[in-house]
């Protein structure tokens, strides 16, 4: 007698949650890459010039009006990793992971791609406005999620302790990485900004959502609060469709007992 042989189905599927966020690890981590291997070959300048954001007229890269690659740089700067090398690169896109899905579950794909463009944006024209040094990486991005995660526990009136903690840690984080005070505060400044637009624009679209759901609730959902003319046009409705109101010849025996209050 054979045994019966048992098959083992993985049902399991792929699924891109969280697009913006591993669209944007993926493009940090492929230009680390692309960094590494040319600077082997000794010609990664040119590329990390790309990725690094405008300075003040008085530093090393100065933004220019009439360049359309400063324009580019001020956003192009937060794919980088400059000299801080694979450390600071990866603890960013590591905590962006961490705290990137289930934003962008909360504020949906859009709206957290909106947050990364102002973030770095604003960080960005602040660096070409008061700094000689410029900005490389993450770090607007990184800033800006934490504070999105603090906003959750602020629109419920707590302020958590982790928030403070992890803003401790996160400021430390960017003084051991050779960091100034002035790109701290640029950084968390972007990051703040960034964090306020979706905490403005997201209650508006979720009481759009619930006006909308309210609206096309039944009247006797809506808690008996209809004027007189409503209330006529729903009880005629009521019986039109009322088994009383059947013809006598059908051969239905339902039996209607009930009251309409409103």
């Amino acid at each position: 007698m054979s045994m019966a042989k048992k098959k083992f189905k993985l049902n399991f599927k792929v699924s891109y949650d969280a697009p913006v966020t591993l669209t944007f690890v993926l493009i940090s981590a492929i230009i680390f890459l692309l960094s590494f291997f040319l600077a082997k070959a000794g010609k990664a300048d040119g590329l990390e010039k790309i990725f690094t954001s405008p300075t003040a007229q008085t530093g090393a890269l100065p933004f220019i009006v009439k360049q359309p690659l400063s324009y580019l740089r001020l956003l192009l700067y937060i794919f980088g990793s400059g000299a801080d090398g694979a450390l600071v690169l990866f603890t960013n896109l590591i905590l962006i992971m961490l705290l990137g899905p289930a934003m962008e579950e909360r504020y949906g794909s859009v709206i957290i791609g909106i947050m990364i463009f102002v973030s770095a944006l604003f960080s960005g024209v602040l660096n070409a406005c008061f700094c000689e040094s410029s900005l490389v990486g993450s770090v607007p991005v990184v800033s800006m999620m934490i504070f999105l995660n603090a906003f959750m526990s602020f629109s419920k009136k707590k302020f958590p302790l982790s928030f403070a903690a992890v803003m401790i840690l996160f400021v430390v984080l960017q003084i051991f990485s050779g960091a100034g005070a002035v790109r701290i505060i640029i950084c968390i400044a972007g990051g703040l900004c960034g964090s306020l637009f979706a905490f403005l624009t997201s209650p508006k679209m979720k009481a759009e959502k619930k006006n909308n759901s309210s609206t096309a609730e039944s009247p006797k959902k809506r808690g008996g609060l209809l004027n007189r003319a409503e209330k006529i046009a729903y009880a005629e409705e009521l019986d039109k469709n009322s088994p009383r109101n059947k013809n006598p010849d059908d051969d239905d025996e339902t039996t209607v007992v009930g009251t309409l209050k409103f």
